[in-house]
């Protein structure tokens, strides 16, 4: 009876993943992070089904269910690694090394490629081997694939249990980094559960570790209802713990920061709608990261929000000085490279539509 439940658990909250995958595909305003997370649950829902294919035996008669299980497992880490840079780093590029994480994905991909494209009768063979634990060639290699993989996922999840226990002292924001560092013991814990159960061939080992995933995933789906910037949050406090190793010491943060006022305002760097963080901390000398801990710290905005902040100001003066030119010039001389991203801005700045800002300054001058 509780071994059904356990397995009616791990395929509920499989299906769920895809919802929910689904669900970041029709946000309204689609961003990279929800693409992101669209992968990430999708392929959380992968290893839960060809979890729950394991541990109810269905593997037994549909081989193919468990096909490139290792790929998947091993491109799972590096795209949560890759959600959270976006998220925490949404103006600088992830660094070229990064994409070297992706190698051992590549390496399992020809494997599991082999053992795709056998024969059914064949996979049916390796399937029983490995609830036997006969190491036959193909059994073995599925075994070194799958725990690498699961390895890895330690790794990561271990890394980022690194970063959040000095985050841990932050009392703002607290909650925050205590559910995620909760999530992430839950998280290696799994994978340390998981790595015996595919060396011995037991479905046990991995029935225990599918549970603990499908728990944690309800338990994040539950926190995002409770906290629906539950990831910039995150990442705010734990931006904030790596900042207190401030990158700013030696440098005259008071000198930089009339380089960048001058800049903007004299210069005016942001009517170039493709000016990036890069762009200007290459002007000032400095790391993309410097320029972006100096903006977080003395401004309390990211890069995108302090670039906008003096493109609508100058779209401002436009819309009162220049009232025949339409909103749409007023965007793109603004360094705005679409209509829909300067309103949204714009409104989000000033409180009105471009078009309600132009108005009540003529009523006002007319009064």
């Amino acid at each position: 009876m509780i071994r059904h439940i356990a397995h009616n658990l791990i395929l509920f909250s499989g299906l769920a993943c895809f919802l929910t995958a689904c669900g970041q595909l029709v946000v309204k305003k689609r961003k990279l992070e929800n693409i992101n997370l669209f992968i990430l649950f999708a392929l959380m829902g992968i290893i839960l089904l060809q979890f729950y294919s394991v541990v109810t035996f269905k593997i037994l008669s549909y081989p193919v269910i468990i096909s490139f299980h290792s790929t998947i497992m091993f491109i799972f880490s590096p795209i949560l690694y890759f959600a959270y840079y976006v998220v925490a780093f949404p103006e600088i590029k992830p660094p070229k090394k990064f994409y070297l994480c992706f190698i051992p994905a590549a390496i399992a991909f020809i494997g599991d490629l082999y053992l795709f494209f056998l024969d059914n009768h064949t996979k049916q063979t390796l399937v029983q081997n490995f609830f036997g634990n006969i190491n036959s060639p193909g059994v073995t290699l599925f075994k070194l694939g799958a725990s690498f993989a699961i390895l890895q996922m330690l790794l990561y999840h271990l890394a980022l249990i690194k970063v959040l226990i000095p985050a841990l002292h932050n009392n703002n924001g607290r909650n925050i980094i205590l559910i995620t560092f909760i999530y992430s013991i839950c998280s290696a814990s799994s994978s340390i559960i998981a790595i015996p159960g595919y060396i011995q061939g037991n479905p046990d080992f991995i029935r225990y570790s599918a549970i603990i995933i499908s728990i944690s995933f309800i338990f994040t789906y539950l926190i995002g209802i409770r906290y629906p910037d539950f990831l910039q949050l995150l990442s705010i406090n734990v931006k904030k713990t790596s900042y207190s190793k401030s990158l700013l010491k030696g440098l005259n943060t008071g000198l930089l920061l009339q380089e960048l006022e001058l800049l903007m305002k004299d210069k005016k760097l942001f009517l170039n709608e493709e000016i990036t963080l890069k762009d200007i901390a290459e002007t000032l000398h400095i790391s993309q990261h410097q320029l972006s801990q100096l903006i977080n710290e003395k401004f309390n905005v990211n890069f995108n929000t302090f670039i906008n902040s003096y493109r609508i100001e100058f779209a401002k003066s436009l819309l009162i000085e220049k009232p025949h030119l339409t909103v749409l010039t007023i965007a793109y001389e603004s360094g705005f490279n679409s209509k829909s991203t300067f309103y949204d801005a714009f409104t989000k700045h000033a409180g009105v539509t471009p078009l309600e800002y132009r108005k009540n300054h003529s009523l006002k001058k007319h009064s």
